[in-house]
């Protein structure tokens, strides 16, 4: 055999296998995705990958057929009599095994079991290859060009159909559909305001303040020293938070990042603006009931700055509302690697992005050889830097600030969301310096976003270490922000507002967010509410929402609340009005369909008083918590307490049932 049949071979075996492991985690991934989009939504990012997937095997054939050829050429013949063919023979078994490795063992991790390294595998491997080939290099110098031969005959025919596919993916990955709408509680997408709604006077215009909604995201309160956590995670919030509203038990409408954000950029739980799956894949088209585009037609200038696709304005359909927003990648740092930097190319197709450079075998092959990060890639500062040089620049140019028209700035901030890499001088604040110093520690711990067993607990709270320096590390941007906003904007007339999407796990068997669960590390978030020519702080313990803070900032504005928001308003509280506490709720129902099927999936607890229930919808399974005597959740009093359980189960099932019969209504 030539050099030339051999790369031809190689060329069409590689295209072949690569195509059949595409077919196989394409058909895995539609079962997911079909939970929330439809196939021709699908189609152009299914055909993208492909397209990608086919130029990635094509690069690793020819890398193949050169490490053969290499390998061919340099082993002295007067020992090993064998030919091109030979060799190539060898490499196509080694090949199949990886291939029948990763289809039927892909989740199957060398490294995780052996405590071994890649570089290790990888001199394990080639010492392995050479003694298989030693081994068996008899059968491979008698039989070599037949089985070549007769594997080539048959893939032929999977040659031509997969090239046929190859060819018809090009156009189609650029034939995007837009995404499908989703629908408000009445099935249709209505405009936030009436005209008559929006209509406003110069004078009222003057009057009303700035907002700054200021998001720290994956930040628990159980781990700010504002609300009493014993590390000294938040010294500038607790004491910036003397003379604000601070709120002691807010709950998040989930436990991860685009659900919450939704609800808190609508006033609507989940069930209603139907945002509980992975929206950054398929973002919600055209959602116009939401706080900005209100606030927009009030004569408020929108912006967005958010540095987690997650929460994007676009992800989540609500993009037309805001007259600034960037791609949340504007405000991250480059890592410098290669692959990451071909990755970026992709950051306006999710699903391409995270299929081809992030979540298969292959990328992480390949970004397992990418240099470690020691410190964020994600600065807060990043996004502060923005809109204080944008603000400025605005206020130079005589636009909304120097016409006194009021602005609503939403700065989403990614730390101290994992990875949890705090600089100096605060990593090792805390102790145990030596232990998950960069991002590929981090990864390689098996210990960070999943379910961990209890004998691993010491080590989750050696990682809870670094999340909380990275909240202290968060708190002093923050503190630096604060010295130099009051440079760049009128503070007397601007509300500012601190709060997190959802918390983080410690305990319970999880480190991280989303999941199943819904225990308080997860769903207990601050609420901090600064006040302009406010003196005196206030703190309420009441059970609140994430839902309440949208009407909650219309009331503090006078700006009419519309029915569609499901919240109640804070602001009899603020004003020193008692308020009747009510039940308060959160979710999660990833594993639903998002296409107007009925809610049979996934977890909703509710809190009514000092009690807090738990069910399980799939499993009918409830958990029942007295959160004063029980703060940490460890004592299941359901059977102790029956009928509190039944009083909040009965809540949780009415109120899903009503949802459902809406949705229905609407379907």
């Amino acid at each position: 055999m030539t050099g030339r049949k051999s790369f031809l071979f190689i060329l069409r075996i590689f295209f072949v296998l690569f195509s059949l492991q595409f077919l196989q985690d394409a058909f895995y991934k539609w079962d997911g995705f079909s939970y929330y989009m439809r196939f021709a939504d699908f189609l152009p990012d299914l055909s993208l990958a492909f397209f990608l997937w086919t130029v990635l095997g094509l690069i690793l054939s020819v890398i193949l057929w050169s490490v053969i050829f290499i390998f061919y050429r340099i082993i002295p013949k007067s020992i090993f009599h064998i030919s091109l063919d030979q060799v190539t023979v060898f490499f196509v078994c080694i090949l199949l095994l990886i291939f029948v490795k990763q289809v039927l063992l892909g989740t199957f991790s060398l490294s995780y079991y052996t405590g071994l390294n890649h570089y290790s595998l990888l001199a394990i491997g080639f010492i392995l290859t050479i003694l298989t080939f030693w081994i068996s290099r008899k059968y491979i110098i008698n039989n070599a060009q037949k089985a070549l031969d007769g594997l080539n005959t048959h893939i032929t025919p999977l040659v031509w159909s997969f090239a046929l596919l190859f060819v018809l993916s090009i156009p189609l990955s650029i034939l995007r559909t837009e995404p499908s709408d989703i629908v408000n509680e009445n099935g249709i997408n209505v405009h936030s305001v009436s005209d008559k709604e929006s209509s406003y006077s110069d004078s009222n215009k003057m009057k009303r303040p700035n907002i700054l909604f200021i998001v720290l995201d994956a930040l628990t309160a159980r781990d700010m020293s504002l609300y009493g956590y014993d590390r000294p995670t938040t010294p500038f919030i607790s004491k910036w938070a003397d003379d604000a509203i601070v709120f002691n038990r807010i709950y998040a409408s989930s436990n991860w990042t685009s659900p919450t954000v939704m609800s808190m950029m609508t006033g609507q739980r989940l069930w209603t603006h139907g945002v509980w799956y992975a929206a950054n894949r398929h973002a919600s088209r055209n959602y116009e009931s939401n706080l900005p585009r209100v606030l927009k037609d009030y004569g408020y200038d929108v912006y967005a700055f958010v540095q987690n696709r997650y929460a994007h304005p676009e992800t989540l359909g609500i993009k037309e509302a805001f007259s600034k927003r960037e791609n949340y990648h504007t405000y991250w740092l480059t890592s410098g690697w290669w692959f990451d930097d071909i990755a970026k190319l992709f950051v306006n197709r999710n699903i391409v992005m995270e299929w081809i450079f992030e979540t298969n075998a292959y990328a992480e092959f390949i970004n397992s050889f990418r240099p470690p990060n020691d410190s964020t890639l994600v600065p807060p500062e990043n996004v502060y830097n923005y809109f204080l040089e944008f603000i400025s620049k605005a206020n130079q140019e005589g636009t909304s600030a120097k016409v006194n028209k009021p602005f609503f700035a939403w700065l989403h901030i990614y730390p101290p969301h994992e990875p949890y890499l705090p600089p100096p001088p605060y990593f090792g604040r805390f102790g145990d310096a030596d232990r998950f110093s960069n991002d590929m520690e981090l990864k390689e711990s098996g210990i960070v976003e999943t379910e961990y067993k209890t004998e691993m607990q010491a080590q989750v709270d050696i990682l809870r270490k670094r999340y909380d320096e990275f909240i202290m590390y968060s708190d002093n941007q923050f503190e630096i922000f604060m010295t130099r906003l009051a440079g760049a904007i009128d503070l007397s007339n601007t509300i500012i507002i601190l709060l997190s999407d959802h918390g983080e796990s410690f305990n319970h068997g999880y480190q991280g967010h989303s999941g199943s669960n819904l225990y308080e590390s997860m769903v207990h978030v601050p609420l901090i509410i600064k006040l302009p020519f406010n003196t005196e702080g206030k703190v309420s313990s009441m059970p609140a929402e994430q839902i309440d803070i949208t009407p909650t900032i219309l009331d503090l504005i006078d700006i009419p609340v519309p029915e569609w928001m499901e919240g109640r308003s804070l602001f009899p509280f603020i004003k020193g009005i008692p308020m009747k506490p009510k039940p308060v709720l959160s979710m999660q129902f990833i594993e639903n369909r998002a296409l107007g099927e009925p809610i049979t999936k996934g977890t909703i607890a509710v809190w009514e008083g000092d009690y807090k229930l738990i069910h399980y919808l799939e499993e009918d399974k409830s958990l029942l918590f007295n959160l004063k005597s029980d703060p940490d959740e460890i004592l299941n009093i359901i059977k102790d307490q029956p009928e509190i359980a039944e009083e909040l189960l009965v809540f949780i099932k009415e109120n899903l049932s009503q949802a459902n019969k809406k949705n229905n209504a609407v379907k």
